[in-house]
């Protein structure tokens, strides 16, 4: 019998019991005599044998059963699942997902296995050595990531459920845009008409389109947990290699964020996870010495707050003072004694987003070289979000994502700049100001406003774009205020003109290299207007 055609379900099912392995040995490592999740974990390891079995996929099922007989004997007791049980099991996960993809890419089987499966065979655990005397450690949180669900099967547990290609789920999003745009497009043909019938029509028309825009919007979302797999495995491998006793807590798996939101988060939270473990986490030692619990606890959460996603990470390591980074700061030539007065506690602390800046302690093969968070921000910056950060000395740190719930369909600020219209994302948008001339300061070559107790530098979009500066007869100046290199700025332009709603389009070559250009988007006049990447352009 044929059975290449099922080969994608396979591969999709298989990474599916992989994540949750990985998920389980991580989680089972804090609660190592949770008799549901060895359970759980032993059933991944028998199904994922099975279906290679079924699919004549020999390499697979090699290490898939190996991995099953060494859960056997924890299950039996005969071993106790300790780290160097959750080293080889991991081990298997890397290998069987290396054969995965050479069945994807349709590569000749032959991938060496080595000694794996007689390693697993013949383990011993290392005889336990002298514990050392550490301060007592509070329990664990009821929720996050060290609790496994009871009884979890990571396939097929859901009846009504049915996969979509991709593709066509980007093909609805694609439609409902293009409706969006064409609603608006009705707005205007409404108002010149000035028919009521109409524009009660359109109104309800509207109303279904964002009740239909939600709807493919939950289809098209992700959970979290799709990715969270990566990030403990992150954090394990590196407090073992750091010589680090930490807890790992993981909260809002099930929240869904858009698929391609997902995909880009990847990176700027596994830095923001390293450089907490790295250099956030202190030492057992110092931490006892501290008066704080030997045991460090690292978290990930996820939650939604109305349209917005915020994604947290906490550490209670040693913090980051502020006075350090205004002083690195001032050392780099990014600002001067003067401009350092004027800063408030947060955009000292969001001086760690400025190119090549680093406060740590040393320099390791992790972080410390400054070439970190700057990438960080402007990755949020590119989905539309923001980056804030707050911290206390020996109390430890907390980096705040804000995320659009979609990148497809946004609300933006339209904005004028001579004869151009451009559209900032509302996500980016702090406030709109009018600002008079005489509110203006002069610090410096920099001009400044006052803005709740900040000082805040004016910069001219007009500058920026190449364009020649606005006139302004009233002495009143319309700005919107955004984030910069970790710091608020007020945006001068020629004139505010609302807020929209756009379905965004990726520009072609030439144009999709051009930097702080970030799509188009079709007014209902008919009129393209430019979707202003705020991150490149400043």
């Amino acid at each position: 019998m044929d059975m290449s055609q099922y080969k994608n379900l396979f591969l999709s099912e298989s990474r599916e019991y992989l994540r949750s392995i990985s998920e389980q040995v991580v989680a089972l490592e804090q609660i190592p005599a949770e008799k549901g999740a060895i359970d759980s974990l032993f059933r991944g390891a028998h199904s994922l044998k099975g279906m290679a079995a079924s699919m004549e996929y020999g390499d697979v099922v090699v290490v898939a059963h190996s991995m099953e007989d060494l859960m056997v004997r924890v299950r039996e007791g005969g071993l106790q699942f300790e780290a160097g049980v959750a080293d080889l099991l991991l081990e298997g996960v890397d290998l069987i997902d290396a054969l995965l993809n050479d069945v994807e890419a349709d590569r000749a089987a032959g991938r060496p296995l080595g000694d794996y499966a007689e390693r697993l065979a013949g383990y011993t655990p290392a005889p336990p050595r002298e514990k050392e005397a550490r301060a007592p450690v509070p329990p664990a949180p009821e929720q996050g990531a060290a609790e496994p669900e009871k009884g979890k099967e990571p396939a097929g547990e859901a009846s009504g459920t049915v996969r979509v290609r991709t593709e066509l789920l980007d093909h609805l999003i694609n439609l409902t845009g293009e409706l969006v745009t064409n609603k608006h497009r009705l707005l205007n043909i409404g108002r010149e008409l000035d028919s009521p019938a109409l524009n009660d029509a359109v109104s309800e028309t509207g109303k279904l389109l964002r009740a239909l825009h939600d709807e493919v919007m939950k289809v098209r979302l992700m959970p979290f947990e799709a990715i969270c797999d990566r990030f403990q495995r992150s954090v394990r491998t590196l407090a073992k290699k750091s010589g680090k006793d930490l807890h790992f807590e993981l909260e809002g798996r099930e929240i869904g964020l858009d698929r391609g939101t997902l995909e880009q988060l990847v990176d700027p939270l596994n830095h923001i996870l390293r450089n907490a473990v790295d250099h956030g986490m202190e030492g057992s030692a110092e931490r006892v010495a501290a008066g704080k619990p030997a045991k460090g606890v690292v978290r990930l959460a996820v939650s939604r707050d109305r349209d917005r996603i915020l994604v947290t990470v906490r550490d209670d390591g040693r913090g980051m003072e502020r006075s350090s980074a205004s002083s690195a700061a001032i050392r780099k030539g990014v600002i001067t004694p003067e401009e350092a007065e004027l800063l408030s506690p947060r955009q000292a602390l969001m001086l760690a987003c400025i190119p090549g800046f680093s406060t740590a302690r040393e320099v390791t093969d992790v972080s410390g070289r400054g070439v970190g968070m700057d990438a960080v921000n402007a990755a949020i910056q590119k989905l539309g979000g923001s980056l804030g950060i707050e911290s206390e000395p020996g109390q430890g740190s907390t980096f705040t994502l804000r995320l659009p719930m979609t990148i497809a369909i946004i609300h933006a600020l339209i904005v004028q700049c001579g004869a151009v219209k451009g559209a900032v994302p509302v996500t980016a948008v702090h406030r709109t100001v009018e600002l008079s001339r005489h509110q203006v300061e002069t610090v410096g070559k920099r001009q400044m406003f006052q803005l709740d107790g900040e000082t805040i530098p004016l910069l001219s979009l007009n500058r920026v774009l190449g364009m020649p500066l606005g006139r302004f007869p009233s002495g009143i100046l319309p700005l919107f205020v955004t984030e910069a290199k970790g710091r608020r700025v007020g945006i001068v332009v020629d004139r505010l003109l609302g807020q929209h709603e756009l379905f965004v389009k990726p520009f072609g070559r030439p144009l999709s290299r051009m930097a702080g250009l970030a799509g188009g988007a079709t007014l209902g006049d008919g009129e393209i207007v430019t979707i202003l990447d705020l991150a490149d352009l400043l």
